[in-house]
């Protein structure tokens, strides 16, 4: 007899230095601000909580981006837990590069672009920010992180900029690989960025571009998807979109992050 699909558990790092000061984050490795660090335990606790009443949500592997935000935040999380699982570090998961937008003030970029665009380019699906200049002072920020990134990352990732459906394409072989193993019933954990984690969603989801460009994902509130298997061993989500550990407490936080601006 086949198991039950594992459990699949999404995290979006605590909030970052950037993210405290609304600037444009993208590829640039930030650390946590010591608000993230309180998030990240946080999620630590819920999801240590969750897996003592459901032990089956016990992630069997933690699956991080490599930018220090998002690895800082799964190990907090991996120790509070049963184990504790071992951390695998995946760089399909690094956070959209934002281009000319990389390490600008969001009110700036309004202002600079005019309110449509500043949406169109920050909402959208198929939409690229402008293109990241040689001259740009965060040019050798970006290039700093792709040369710490494996081959297979600056062979794949566009230098200039990307639309979210870059992102999903880029996530495409790790969502299959991550697939496979919920079908053989483990749980995993993935702790990553606010649209990385936006683009796996449609993978998981199958959101589509419309769906999608309303979703936004809040700091340190784990996200439980779990499924059942359909016809030729199909994953299906038990709820569409999830369930938060902290339910109230996502809602806040998401509306919260709404009237700053989104994901």
């Amino acid at each position: 007899m086949d198991p039950s699909p594992g459990a699949l558990v999404l995290v979006r790092h605590g909030e970052s230095t950037f993210n405290a000061g609304d600037r444009f984050t993208g590829l640039l490795d930030v650390p946590l601000s010591d608000v993230g660090v309180a998030e990240a335990r946080r999620a630590a606790r819920l999801l240590a909580g969750a897996v003592a009443r459901q032990p089956a949500l016990a992630p069997r592997r933690v699956v991080t981006s490599p930018l220090v935000r998002a690895s800082a935040t799964a190990a907090v999380v991996a120790e509070a837990l049963p184990g504790p699982p071992p951390l695998a570090v995946e760089w399909r998961l690094v956070e959209r590069h934002y281009g000319a937008f990389t390490d600008k003030l969001r009110d700036v970029v309004r202002r600079d672009y005019g309110e449509a665009a500043y949406w169109r380019y920050r909402r959208s699906y198929l939409h690229r920010p402008p293109p990241l200049a040689d001259d740009d002072p965060a040019r050798a920020l970006v290039d700093d992180t792709l040369l710490r990134l494996p081959d297979a990352a600056r062979a794949t990732l566009r230098p200039d900029a990307e639309s979210l459906a870059d992102v999903v394409e880029r996530l495409r072989p790790f969502w299959a690989a991550t697939r496979a193993r919920l079908l053989h019933g483990e749980a995993v954990l993935v702790v990553g960025h606010g649209n990385s984690l936006r683009a796996l969603s449609v993978l998981v989801d199958d959101l589509t571009p419309e769906a999608v460009q309303d979703l936004d994902v809040p700091t340190g509130h784990p996200l439980v998807h779990r499924f059942t298997t359909g016809p030729d061993a199909a994953l299906v989500p038990e709820v569409r979109g999830g369930t938060y550990l902290d339910a109230q407490g996502a809602e806040h936080a998401v509306t919260d992050l709404r009237a700053r601006g989104g994901t």
